[in-house]
């Protein structure tokens, strides 16, 4: 190979590699489980604390029908997130159960009663983007069970003002610069125009548990 060409394809190498920068979810994840055991919970609810169990099956709670469920979260043991994180969740009912967003459900606010991942980050942060919920992967709140796996990818979260991870540059940037900084990890209950406003239940009993919140 001639000198000259041989030195604008290095040249041209290495540009490629200055311009791609590092995202963390990029690299190997580290395997993660977090514990289960309620100590180490909090919520945001009505009462506050409100009361978590675990009788070797999982974290569990009832959902009140009065007040609200709106967050439950624990502090992540690891700053920088990379992978999956995966939610195993089981809702049990009895009686003819109405779950109730505290926002409610209209044709302009169509959320369903659902549950989903969340993370919290840049020390709790009260910022546009210091909290992203998993959107659209979430469970509507009914009787049964999943497994909910969210890539830790852009394009799988949403903001505080909804905006998708990867909708700019200036957004994505936020993202990124999140999954650095990761300080909770959990679930929100919500519905009608919010993902974590809380949910109660009418016209029966519900319980809900959690059997595994893990980064894969």
């Amino acid at each position: 190979m001639p000198n000259r060409l041989r030195t604008v394809m290095l040249v041209l190498g290495a540009c490629v590699a200055c311009s791609s920068p590092t995202s963390p979810s990029s690299e190997p994840p580290t395997p993660l489980t977090l514990s289960l055991q309620p100590e180490v919970w909090q919520t945001f609810s009505d009462p506050v604390p409100y009361p978590l169990s675990n009788e070797g099956v999982g974290l569990e709670f009832d959902f009140p029908s009065t007040g609200s469920v709106n967050y439950l979260f624990t502090p992540s043991p690891l700053a920088k997130l990379r992978g999956t994180l995966a939610a195993t969740i089981r809702v049990t009912t009895a009686g003819p159960v109405l779950f109730n967003s505290l926002d409610p459900v209209t044709a302009s606010c169509s959320i369903q009663p659902t549950v989903r991942p969340f993370f919290w980050a840049n020390e709790n942060g009260d910022g546009s983007y210091d909290r992203w919920w998993s959107n659209p992967r979430a469970f509507a709140l009914t009787a049964g069970g999943t497994t909910i796996d969210v890539p830790l990818l852009a394009e799988f979260w949403s903001s505080v003002n909804g905006r998708i991870g990867n909708v700019d540059s200036s957004t994505r940037f936020q993202f990124d610069k999140a999954l650095l900084n990761v300080t909770r990890l959990g679930l929100t209950f919500g519905g009608g125009c919010s993902f974590g406003h809380g949910i109660n239940v009418q016209g029966g009993a519900a319980q809900f548990r959690l059997t595994e919140l893990a980064i894969r």
